[in-house]
């Protein structure tokens, strides 16, 4: 039997375009790997997890789905094989991929993205994690703009874990840099698919002074005290341009140049924030919110989120643990660029 052969495309989403066309295009935005398979190919999970070791960065297998001949099942991976629910910057990346294949692949591997603006493709998909939930994303050109209806889920960190101030030593920052404005929490974890822990910087200089976490063992034990997968720092003297920062909690890297989840979270977090300062129902819709992330590490991102909807479903105010959730609307666009193309052979992966 002749061994399996998988398209294998490199991309990165999220690139700023105010780095200019030369500088994104060498290194801004998040990096992830696009696996596609051919049709009639079927792969076990063991498989799909041995593709993604193959990453220093996350990736997607993009297949199509069983039920549905019109719908493509994704599934998304951490460098370690890990299957997680749901990956933004990936399903953008793979959303991008599809409705501009032809021009990727005629491009043999070298940079093809000047393409026309004009032409829409709406792409449908499923999580394989998530069978029961269809996502739709518009791709204009090189950006495509991911549309999701999910919960937004708010929660005190745990008393019990560790501290703000740990989290500052270990990051280079002390409570001095930390805007403690009580219209926001200054230690909160938001979650539109994973919780993120949400600390806002006076300024961008104090933000980019932060240094990533050196003792990655460490720094995992203290993000799983708090029921976290991760840092999200943000510069709160900004509104509507917001730069951030982000240190996972063990995805095999230190710091994240573009983080559509995060961003997610905290735009959610801002917006209800705003709702509840105003007390107007037409502060349920807002306007799009530009994150940039990844400038501290030279590889300029730029995520532009916007929340079409906010409805409350529940919140708790106990004292030790005090919680809010709500279903939201939310969009997430940015550019792609496709860097590589070539086929990975099974052979390989032995």
């Amino acid at each position: 039997m002749a061994a399996r052969r998988i398209l294998q495309v490199s991309a990165r989403a999220f690139v700023s375009p105010v780095a200019g066309g030369s500088s994104a295009a060498r290194s801004g935005g998040n990096p992830v790997t696009i696996f596609s398979p051919s049709p009639s190919t079927k792969l076990t999970p063991e498989f799909r997890s041995r593709l993604a070791q193959t990453c220093a960065w996350e990736s997607v297998v993009v297949e199509p789905c069983q039920e549905d001949s019109t719908v493509s099942q994704f599934s998304f991976f951490m460098p370690s094989g890990e299957e997680v629910s749901f990956c933004a910057h990936a399903a953008i990346g793979a959303c991008s991929f599809l409705a501009n294949e032809t021009a990727v692949m005629s491009a043999d591997g070298s940079p093809p993205m000047q393409h026309s603006n004009h032409n829409e493709h709406v792409v449908t998909f499923i999580a394989a994690q998530e069978r029961h939930k269809k996502y739709n994303a518009l791709v204009r050109g090189r950006e495509a703009e991911l549309f999701m209806e999910c919960e937004h889920y708010e929660s005190a960190c745990d008393k019990n874990g560790s501290t703000l101030s740990h989290f500052l030593e270990e990051i280079g920052l002390n409570e001095d840099d930390i805007d403690d404005n009580d219209a926001m929490p200054t230690f909160l974890n938001s979650s539109v698919a994973r919780p993120k822990t949400l600390i806002p910087v006076k300024s961008v200089d104090r933000l980019h002074a932060a240094t990533a976490p050196t003792n990655a063992t460490k720094f995992q034990q203290m993000c799983e005290s708090i029921d976290s997968t991760g840092l999200y720092l943000y510069d709160s003297s900004s509104t509507m341009n917001i730069e951030c920062r982000q240190f996972p909690k063990s995805s095999g890297y230190a710091e994240d140049p573009a983080t559509g989840i995060a961003a997610g979270a905290l735009v959610a977090s801002l917006h209800r924030c705003k709702m509840n300062s105003s007390g107007d129902p037409d502060d349920s819709v807002s306007t799009m919110t530009t994150i940039l992330q990844g400038t501290a590490m030279r590889r300029p991102s730029q995520i532009k989120v916007k929340i079409d909807d906010y409805a409350t479903s529940s919140t708790s105010t106990s004292t030790s643990n005090p919680s809010h959730s709500g279903n939201v609307k939310i969009s997430y666009a940015g550019l792609v660029q496709f860097d590589h193309v070539k086929y990975l052979d099974e052979t390989e992966l032995s």
